[in-house]
């Protein structure tokens, strides 16, 4: 499972890369709209999938395993709600004091950090198991 979620994230990671390089690569000289943009972040959490895959990928099983506990349930819930945040469903135009980009922002940092968080804390719950 370790080399699936490895792969996984630096798949993700040069899809990240791609969407917000597609103007300097010539990808949407024509076929896309100003649209791609807002859908790039659902893609923000691969970068730190990858990152804590790597570091993960050298520890014990144990370790790993806590940790893929976590974020089996947590990445498809950061995706959705980061899917609903760039559909923009909760916008209304003039919006509350016209802050909807400071909300999405907002929001997205509490995502990834409670990610972040959780994962450094099943990291070190997965080293402080007696489970082999």
């Amino acid at each position: 499972m370790k080399n699936v979620t490895l792969i996984l994230s630096i798949i993700g990671s040069l899809i990240l890369f791609v969407l917000f390089n597609t103007r300097q690569f010539g990808v949407c000289a024509v076929y896309c709209g100003d649209g791609i943009n807002k859908y790039q972040d659902i893609f923000l959490v691969f970068p730190f999938i990858l990152v804590f895959s790597i570091v993960t990928f050298w520890m014990p099983n144990k370790v790993f395993n806590s940790w893929w506990n976590f974020i089996k349930f947590t990445i498809p819930v950061i995706i959705f709600l980061s899917l609903v945040i760039s559909l923009e469903f909760h916008h209304r135009p003039g919006g509350w004091f016209n802050m909807n980009d400071q909300f999405d922002l907002m929001a997205q940092f509490i995502l990834y950090f409670i990610f972040t968080f959780g994962s450094i804390i099943q990291i070190i719950r997965g080293y402080r198991s007696k489970n082999k």
